[in-house]
């Protein structure tokens, strides 16, 4: 059987039975794909027969956290160490693994701290380290996990700083002090460690944004943002950030004839935004790691509402708009609504893919995506386009008409602080389920001008937003079908995806009643 041309995919993305059908058998499929998946199961101690240490670096690893971590993250610190080491599973296994390193130079520095862990009597462990000969390797770095579980902060954090100057692979050491330096309010010692790049490189970006935000380094900050932007870029959290993103992208092109030749200045747009988001990660550690202007789940309700007005609202709306601006300057006299509309919606797509990526990330949860998809996706973009398109009809016109610009642009903050405070000020939990209603309300805003300056020519041979939309959300669905089945019984998973789906029904059938007849 001949696979459809373009032609016919394009003309199968009006067909509302074709959709329906191919939507079924996607969903069919996955289902299959899925019940498949969640019945492969791993044996016991799977993951610690794969990753079993065979040195003293993964050996410390286990001890410490309780788990084996090959390799170890980047962001833990003696803070993270567990709780009741003495009752950890591999308690065999360790021994086992401490009699192979019995050559080991480290070994007697190895077995004093392990004992002195699992009785906890760290004076004499302690006693017994400090009489040791040698400098060796692991050395002051065990004195200082036994100083700090006794309590002596201060000497540990000597203890951390010594093993990091000795050796330039203890990036434990070196994280395990500067989350001491910061714990003793010590800004001398913190200065010192930052200002080492290789204490710097040895921790994860987003903890160091926040020490160098603490210690107000403007300067150090920028880089280290950059870091965690393309950390997340090569993050495997990309692949659901990615589609979500390009549902919404091929949506919006589809609104305009020759989308192909605005390829260009679109995906210039949805750059743009990526670069407003990192911008606004910059001003957050700016506003509430330097100067303060945070939220807390006790703070009085409005003191809440203002912080996502004034705080969060305000700053991601203006950077959008500030990111938009060249865009619209191009725009001036060659431009017009329909693209300003475009490009302006085009760049809050990019901020929301970027902040897509930090909640995929933080978010174990994979039905994370679609709802994604529906809310801050469509609330982004819909609320830059708006704003994008009142800009540009002010620079078009010559600056007249600013006023109706101001308060478009207040309206826009307006209702994404109310947005958010609908979703996270406690006060407001009750309702929370007029959420999807904003969303769906401040949609409407943005495609019902699309659809009156959407280009008719040519209609019949670009992709219907609808087809789009249907065929996108039933893949997105699929894969997130799959992917839960893995980690658990396939009827939790598709349990799970059924409620979460039916959760955002409504938003579904809105955004369906703004495509069908396109």
């Amino acid at each position: 059987m001949p696979l459809p041309s373009p032609r016919d995919l394009i003309r199968l993305s009006r067909d509302r039975n074709a959709l329906l059908k191919a939507s079924l058998a996607l969903v069919a499929i996955s289902m299959g794909i899925a019940l498949l998946v969640s019945k492969v199961e791993p044996g016991p101690m799977a993951d610690f027969a794969r990753h079993r240490p065979d040195s003293a670096a993964g050996w410390l690893s286990l001890v410490r956290f309780g788990q084996p971590l090959p390799p170890e993250p980047e962001n833990v610190t003696c803070f993270d160490m567990a709780a009741d080491p003495d009752k950890t599973p591999f308690s065999e296994e360790i021994e086992a693994i401490l009699e192979d390193l019995s050559s080991d130079p480290a070994a007697p520095v190895l077995r004093i701290w392990w004992e002195g862990i699992t009785t906890k009597d760290h004076a004499a462990a302690i006693a017994k380290l400090a009489a040791l000969p040698g400098s060796g390797r692991h050395h002051r770095e065990c004195l200082g996990d036994l100083r700090f579980l006794s309590g002596d902060e201060a000497a540990a954090l000597s203890d951390y700083r010594a093993e990091a100057a000795a050796f330039p692979t203890a990036a434990y050491a070196r994280r395990s002090a500067v989350a001491l330096a910061r714990f003793e309010e010590d800004r001398t010692a913190m200065g010192e460690l930052l200002a080492d790049a290789s204490v710097r490189w040895a921790m994860n970006p987003a903890v160091l944004v926040r020490e160098q935000a603490w210690m107000q380094d403007y300067r150090g900050m920028a880089p280290t943002i950059l870091r965690i932007e393309a950390y997340l870029l090569t993050s495997p959290h990309v692949v659901p950030a990615l589609f979500t993103a390009a549902i919404w992208f091929f949506i919006l092109l589809s609104f305009r004839s020759g989308w192909r030749r605005f390829t260009g200045p679109a995906i210039l747009a949805f750059l743009s935004g990526l670069l407003s988001a990192t911008l606004t990660l910059y001003a957050v550690m700016v506003q509430e790691e330097i100067r303060g202007f945070e939220r807390g789940p006790s703070d009085p309700t409005f003191d809440q509402f203002l912080y996502y007005l004034a705080g969060v609202s305000l700053r991601e709306e203006a950077l959008k708009l500030l990111c938009f601006l060249p865009l619209a300057l191009w725009m001036r006299k060659r431009g017009s609504a329909l693209d300003a509309l475009l490009l302006g919606g085009l760049v809050g797509l990019g901020f929301a893919f970027q902040e897509n990526l930090s909640y995929f990330r933080a978010e174990s949860s994979t039905y994370t995506a679609w709802l994604r998809l529906l809310t801050a996706n469509v609330l982004h973009f819909s609320l830059t386009g708006i704003a994008g398109h009142a800009l540009w009809r002010v620079i078009s016109r010559g600056g007249r008409g600013w006023e109706e610009f101001l308060v478009t642009f207040l309206a826009i903050v307006l209702a994404h602080g109310l947005y958010n405070s609908l979703i996270a000020v406690p006060a407001f939990a009750e309702y929370s389920v007029l959420s999807p209603i904003v969303i769906a309300a401040i949609a409407y805003q943005y495609f019902d001008p699309l659809r009156q300056h959407l280009d008719v020519a040519g209609l019949h041979r670009r992709p219907s937003p609808l087809g789009i939309f249907v065929i996108g959300s039933a893949l997105l669905c699929c894969g997130i079908l799959i992917s839960s089945a893995v980690a658990m019984p396939f009827r939790f998973a598709a349990g799970a995806l059924a409620s979460t789906v039916a959760a955002m029904i409504p938003l579904v059938f809105a955004f369906i009643s703004r495509f069908r007849d396109l």
